[in-house]
């Protein structure tokens, strides 16, 4: 079977300048008879040597696409402005010129598959093909759930950029094709259901995202006499509000609650944008550790015993928390860092209530700071169960979120394809 997939981005094993590793993982372990031409604007800027690399890592022919002269000037020159008062998202502009379509069409694939909501234009240079527009989020339902945050409605201009760019992605996302030689391909069932909302035409499928690679597999200890207990991710839009009110209860506790945190754990922040965070939390009367950067992440979130994720707005598949997951962490979140990710989940509040032993839970979400502060004081007491925890947890994410299998299924939409247009 052969695949010529369309991306901005080229594939690595990494989040490197955007979305790359979600395509990379998809294509590393699939089918052996696959083989795939990658053609792609080459947005995340990797070099020659690093192309290679990925050409021999995944098997495959990588061919660069030009952007489009007028494109490269406004994000050059970051001409929000103009960018507001396009019809639709910029990307979607992108189309591929006569020499890109003619070099497409001499590869005879059996199937286009397209990556990136915005790149529906270009799928529809190939009508007379099956494709895959893996899309992987609904952008959408981004921007609809960006409009409920305090922060977005505080601020005049966030509001407005919101709600310009909602109404840019209703127009994307309800003009998709819905011929019956193409297939969609989500990695969030919310945003699955989202898109069909706008589209109730749309052939859509949501399948796991699948994980990342992993360092660490089998039974572990949380560390003693101080569990280490790692945040990871931007202090940014998508996480401003779940963190603030963390941070404010945090610094509002009892001088009691306040040292028993401190005996039992160790704090530690990864990630850009925290520095100001931290300084609240150490005013406190907290000591963090805060590493803004780290060469091997996976290398060094495997140090740690639990992985916090206060998300307050996000679509899809949270990649750190199915890293955290995948290798062994115990992941306590908001119901948006969970989201779309396959380890039974069992509430903060269920398990404060008593049911801690009645359900093989595999990751906690919580709603309220509170629940979660009164979770780290419970932890302590409870190891060997939390620890079981995140064994469950483990677990599942290796099968469900198991690049092989997930492959497997985003490969097997070609033959439902097959079906539908015979």
């Amino acid at each position: 079977m052969k695949i010529v997939f369309i991306t901005p981005v080229i594939p690595y094993k990494e989040n490197l300048g955007g979305p790359s590793a979600h395509p990379y993982h998809l294509m590393i372990e699939r089918p052996n008879e696959i083989d795939i031409t990658i053609y792609s604007f080459n947005d995340n800027n990797l070099p020659t040597n690093v192309i290679s690399e990925v050409e021999k890592e995944l098997n495959v022919k990588i061919k660069l696409l030009e952007t489009p002269k007028w494109i490269k000037w406004l994000l050059k020159f970051h001409l929000t402005f103009i960018r507001l008062l396009l019809r639709y998202p910029i990307n979607y502009y992108k189309k591929l010129d006569k020499r890109a379509i003619a070099s497409i069409n001499a590869e005879q694939p059996d199937l286009i598959w397209g990556y990136s909501q915005e790149f529906s234009k270009i799928l529809n240079q190939f009508k007379d093909y099956k494709r895959l527009h893996t899309v992987p989020d609904s952008y959408c339902l981004h921007w609809y759930r960006r409009l409920g945050t305090r922060f977005t409605v505080s601020h005049y201009r966030e509001f407005v950029s919101v709600v310009i760019n909602y109404i840019k992605y209703i127009r994307l996302e309800s003009s998709y094709d819905t011929s019956s030689n193409i297939v969609y391909h989500f990695v969030g069932d919310a945003d699955r259901k989202f898109a069909l909302e706008m589209n109730p035409s749309m052939n859509a499928h949501f399948i796991h995202h699948p994980h990342y690679d992993i360092k660490e597999i089998g039974s572990r200890r949380f560390h003693q006499p101080k569990i280490k207990l790692l945040l990871t991710g931007r202090y940014d839009l998508y996480s401003y509000e779940a963190t603030d009110e963390l941070f404010n209860a945090l610094a509002q506790l009892d001088s009691k609650a306040k040292l028993y945190l401190k005996e039992h754990y160790e704090f530690t922040i990864l990630g850009k944008g925290w520095k100001d965070k931290a300084l609240e939390l150490e005013k406190a009367g907290y000591t963090i550790n805060l590493i803004e950067f780290i060469p091997d992440y996976i290398e060094e979130i495997i140090k740690y015993d639990i992985q916090l994720n206060p998300i307050s707005v996000g679509t899809g598949t949270k990649g750190k928390v199915l890293d955290a997951i995948s290798n062994g962490l115990l992941e306590i979140g908001t119901k948006y860092a969970l989201e779309n990710i396959n380890a039974l989940q069992i509430s903060a509040s269920q398990i404060l209530g008593g049911l801690k032993n009645e359900i093989k839970a595999g990751s906690i979400v919580y709603k309220h700071p509170q629940e979660l502060i009164d979770l780290l004081l419970f932890i302590p007491n409870n190891i060997e169960w939390f620890e079981e925890m995140a064994i469950n947890g483990q677990k599942s994410v290796l099968l469900n979120h198991s690049r092989a299998k997930v492959s497997q299924q985003v490969f097997h939409l070609y033959d439902k394809l097959v079906k539908l247009t015979k």
